[in-house]
């Protein structure tokens, strides 16, 4: 007949002591996998948010270049408007008789020919010359707004896309370890952000409606030179 050991730890069954003695391992290893884990999530966020920085930086650049043409085209515009009205006062004198004027043949810029009258207001070469330099100005005019508004958009596209960089690195950022005041941040910049949004779909719409008040002009200016006999140029 087989004794009982007296000792209690003899009669513990190995499977139970080897459970135990397993499960702390278990545990470790879970937490090393999550460990790994994380730091992979990590370290993807990061090369996300380096390859975004990346990109809002050339699309800075672009939009710099795009801002250095617009200011040259206004400096351009801003010649050609002294050109004209030097023009327009010379036809003006010339129409009151007060001085000869010397202007375009054909549209030559290299060609000057005397008009041969002192001053008669239904000269038609004089009228015809005074009505083509009020349609030049306004086209000069009509360019000059549309730049000041393709400057204006530059701006708030700009301004979006900064906007949306800070936004984005904010969001990679788990909201349950955000205090409230980030969390309340994010709402005004996403609130800011659809500020810039309506503002540029309202430059779209003045644009347009600009084009349109353009093209009325166009037709008033055409029908007062038909009626006094004079070309128009479309």
């Amino acid at each position: 007949m087989e004794r009982c050991s007296m000792n209690p730890k003899a009669n513990r069954r190995p499977g139970k002591e080897m459970e135990r003695d397993i499960s702390p391992c278990k545990h470790s290893q879970s937490s090393e996998r999550d460990t790994q884990e994380d730091e992979l999530d990590a370290r993807l966020t990061r090369r996300v948010q380096r390859a975004a920085r990346k990109q809002a930086k050339q699309e800075q650049l672009k939009r710099l270049h795009r801002a250095q043409m617009i200011q040259r085209q206004l400096e351009q515009v801003e010649v050609k408007q002294r050109q004209l009205e030097e023009r327009g006062v010379a036809v003006e004198k010339a129409l009151r008789g007060e001085a000869d004027y010397w202007g375009d043949s054909n549209d030559s810029d290299e060609l000057d020919v005397h008009l041969g009258v002192m001053g008669r207001q239904d000269d038609p070469a004089l009228m015809q010359q005074w009505f083509k330099l009020v349609q030049q100005k306004n086209c000069l005019m009509r360019y000059e707004s549309e730049l000041m508004i393709f400057a204006r958009e530059l701006e708030l596209e700009d301004r979006q896309s900064r906007l949306q960089q800070e936004l984005r690195e904010r969001m990679a950022v788990d909201d349950r370890l955000k205090p409230e005041a980030e969390l309340a941040e994010e709402k005004l910049i996403l609130g800011e952000m659809l500020e810039v949004v309506e503002q540029r779909n309202a430059l779209v719409s003045l644009l347009e409606e600009q084009r349109l008040a353009e093209s009325q002009e166009d037709r008033d200016l055409e029908a007062v030179m038909l009626s006094r006999g004079l070309n128009y140029w479309s």
